[in-house]
């Protein structure tokens, strides 16, 4: 099952693609779907990964801390949430 965008465009939820800025100056863009749908291949990210759960609830120009799987610290700004229609 596909899930569709359970929010608003202001903030990061289910069906959303965030445009991030990581610190150092790369850019990436990733979908917020459910676990069954992730292909980090695709760009598809799962709301109950470290990133995905950390962006959630959060809106354009949030600073956003995510500690990896390793126990690193990532810090992203978001640059762009749009509604996938």
């Amino acid at each position: 099952d596909v899930i569709e965008s359970s929010g608003s465009d202001d903030y990061v939820t289910l069906g959303q693609t965030v445009t991030l800025l990581k610190e150092g100056g790369s850019e990436i863009t990733v979908t917020i779907v459910g676990t069954t749908e992730a292909s980090w291949k695709e760009g598809k990210i799962s709301n109950e990964s470290p990133l995905g759960s950390a962006l959630l609830g959060h809106a354009k120009g949030d600073k956003v801390e995510v500690c990896t799987p390793s126990g690193d610290i990532v810090n992203y700004t978001i640059q762009d949430v749009v509604h996938e229609s």
